[in-house]
């Protein structure tokens, strides 16, 4: 009789898989249920079969007891620190990434952890799916739950492929060797799909969870609905090149969705009741977990390492010099004299006005829709709908509701216009690497001027083009040690 195991995380059933060679899919379960029990527990609560896998994104210390392993989070800065954007300005938690200096597999930790994470979390995903396989069988709950384990399992192989493998132009990409996708629970490692491989499995998930989904809410939005599952597609397109497909869908969210008040978004970003959230974390007393948590490492004001310690977190100078005087989203900033606490363009984006780690996780905003559809726009339609698009979601950004950027006419120019414009919305919420790796920009912190402390920056300290290899990380060693099928000859330079 088939055997899948049940994994109890913060006191609810999760499924797992029986065993691995593999260290990624290592299993660390030991309650064992047989296949037939599980139409009974599927009866009594269907929703605790995946609140381990939510669970797991804000867990602390997952792979390694350290302050910089906290979950979704943790990972989220690991990418905007291995950007341009974000300024480290201490030489504590996170250094590695801000300085590239942690990715080749023989440091272990970054490469591993990254890894492990995302493979655990796909592990008890496809145990979730395959039970849920027959869905004539499946009840509308049932179906809403098959939906989500989908859209997750998307999630985790669009940052796996984006961390272990250089980001371009689709077609630089697409025949490059990515990361094994898994499916179903197996008992050895399988080989590097190319990149359009796992591109295909991600778009597959989300399309076959797109309909799944129909009808369920989540009141905060603590897990993925149709509405999220859209927008995580259509930055998943985009990714991929299919611009007509990333258009339909950002379209839909946009045309479903709400843009948060001017006064709203001065207040930061710790509210998960916020009505542009789409997708986050409710943080209580019971999940928090203080000082090795996302606002203890961001927010200046907190009791934390960046607040208690001054562990900084800054926009970078060109950036914030980019953001018009009229936008509201330059208040999230200090300016070059650095304000009530003296640090030269220090975050206020992230700030927990509990004063007690308890501020709410963002994962996703209904506001990137609008620069995937500005964008697409640009690139299939025309640019003058590319303009109105901005123009609303830029003027909702205004302080008197009238932006004055100029959006250029022609076409390559307000792409890059675009890419600005996003990543001054997305400051600090997991987009940097992987947004500079898509466009093939170079990371450079070296310009004059700059505020990035030459101490911290390392390997950093020359421009980084797109195709550089300290802009993607080399698989861990342990897997090329526990998969026969991926060896040296396959890693990344």
């Amino acid at each position: 009789m088939k055997l899948y195991q049940i994994k109890l995380v913060t006191l609810v059933l999760l499924i797992g898989i029986l065993s691995s060679c593999t260290d990624v899919l290592e299993p660390a379960d030991s309650r064992y249920v047989t296949a037939d029990e599980l139409p009974n527990i599927l009866d009594r609560n269907s929703d605790a079969l995946i609140q381990g896998v939510y669970a797991r994104s804000i867990q602390y210390a997952f792979y390694a007891s350290r302050h910089d392993d906290f979950g979704q989070k943790s990972i989220d800065l690991a990418v905007d620190l291995s950007s341009e954007d974000v300024v480290h300005m201490s030489s504590s938690w996170f250094l590695s990434f801000y300085q590239f200096n942690d990715r080749v597999a023989s440091n272990a930790y970054s490469p591993s952890r990254q890894w492990k994470y995302a493979y655990a979390q796909i592990r008890d995903l496809n145990s979730i799916i395959e039970v849920l396989e027959d869905e004539s069988e499946l009840s509308d709950a049932q179906k809403n739950l098959k939906g989500e384990a989908l859209a997750l399992r998307a999630f985790h192989y669009f940052f796996l492929v984006n961390f272990y493998q250089t980001g371009g132009s689709w077609d630089n990409i697409q025949s490059l060797p990515g990361v094994p996708v898994y499916t179903d629970n197996v008992l050895e490692g399988k080989p590097r799909n190319t990149v359009e491989e796992v591109y295909n499995q991600i778009l597959s998930d989300y399309e076959a969870a797109i309909p799944l989904l129909a009808g369920f809410e989540s009141s905060p939005p603590t897990r993925i609905t149709q509405t999220a599952a859209k927008l995580l597609a259509a930055r998943a397109y985009l990714y991929a090149g299919k611009y007509d497909k990333a258009l339909e869908y950002a379209t839909q969210v946009v045309d479903t969705t709400q843009l948060t008040s001017t006064a709203n978004y001065t207040k930061g970003f710790a509210d998960i009741g916020d009505v542009e959230w789409l997708w986050g974390v409710d943080i209580n007393s019971e999940n928090s977990t203080i000082y090795p948590s996302f606002f203890s490492i961001i927010d200046p004001f907190s009791a934390g390492y960046a607040g208690m310690l001054g562990q900084y977190k800054s926009i970078d100078r060109r950036l914030y010099d980019q953001i018009d005087a009229n936008d509201v989203r330059k208040t999230l900033f200090e300016g070059a004299d650095g304000g009530e606490l003296e640090v030269p363009y220090v975050q206020k984006k992230f700030v927990d006005h509990s004063g007690s780690f308890l501020g709410d996780y963002v994962y996703l905003r209904s506001a990137e829709a609008w620069y995937i559809k500005a964008e697409a726009e640009a690139r299939i339609k025309t640019v003058a709908e590319a303009h109105a698009t901005l123009d609303v979601v830029t003027n909702a950004r205004t302080i008197d509701g009238n932006h004055a950027y100029q959006w250029s006419t022609d076409k390559n120019t307000l792409l890059d216009q675009i890419f600005v414009q996003k990543r001054i919305e997305l400051w600090g919420e997991g987009h940097g690497l992987f947004e500079f790796n898509r466009l093939e920009k170079t990371i450079d912190r070296t310009y004059d001027g700059t505020n990035h402390p030459p101490g911290n920056i390392n390997s950093g300290d020359r421009p980084l083009p797109w195709h550089d290899p300290l802009r993607t990380f080399q698989i861990p060693i342990k897997e090329l040690e526990g998969n026969p099928y991926i060896t040296q000859d396959d890693q990344n330079p």
